[in-house]
């Protein structure tokens, strides 16, 4: 097709967009193409491909996007991570997800938060525990952001505790959030207290949430 054969183009405008008409007409066979174009020398054409990729939700490809998680652009970063959730996840790309939650560079711990976060199926997972003491609030966020996905009681140990303790407003809030959604009546009592006395508003709106979404539920069993 012509199409792919523009991906190795000497010219990069070319190949960026032959990989961009390449996932909007979902053109399957490109796949090996937009693989290689992962590793194109312009962080234009890797992002293009990724997202390429995520629209042809071709889930053998995930490996390679997790590995674009510690892409040196931030551009393919994020393009990556919204291509590993649209595809069908694998236990290899959730692996590779995973092992970049230990990534030197919170930016890349940052991308594999958002690709694990918005996988179709999310694991309850010892790394993910593990990622709750990252040192950079975005990353604690985006890790309680996927441990909330994951749907499993376990995880609500941890998000009480960082609802009480987490000295970012952003992960109190995303907590009192997931907690909403995953918690049950045995949370109500701190996340009333969260309501009434957090030191952030943005916090207490969302503590209130998740304590309406509770007893909401408990009145409609």
């Amino acid at each position: 097709m012509r199409l792919t054969e523009l991906l190795t183009d000497s010219d990069p405008d070319v190949r960026r967009t032959a990989a961009e008409s390449l996932g909007k007409i979902g053109e399957r066979s490109a796949r090996h193409g937009l693989l290689a174009a992962l590793k194109d020398h312009d962080p234009r054409v890797r992002a293009a491909a990724a997202r390429s990729l995520g629209n042809l939700g071709d889930g053998a490809s995930g490996v390679l996007l997790a590995g674009r998680l510690a892409d040196s652009s931030e551009a393919v970063r994020v393009a990556s991570a919204l291509a590993l959730s649209e595809i069908e996840s694998s236990a290899s790309s959730e692996a590779e997800s995973l092992r970049m939650l230990h990534h030197q560079d919170a930016a890349v711990r940052l991308a594999a938060t958002r690709a694990l976060g918005g996988q179709d199926i999310v694991r309850f997972r010892g790394e993910l525990v593990g990622a709750l003491q990252d040192p950079d609030a975005r990353v604690r966020q985006g890790v309680v952001a996927a441990l909330g996905e994951t749907g499993d009681g376990r995880a609500i140990l941890y998000l009480v505790r960082l609802l009480k303790n987490d000295s970012s407003a952003g992960v109190r809030s995303e907590a009192a959030f997931r907690l909403g959604k995953l918690g049950g009546t045995s949370v109500l009592r701190e996340l009333t207290g969260t309501a009434q006395a957090d030191t952030d508003p943005i916090t207490r709106v969302w503590a209130r949430w998740a304590v309406k979404q509770i007893t909401s539920s408990r009145g409609s069993d």
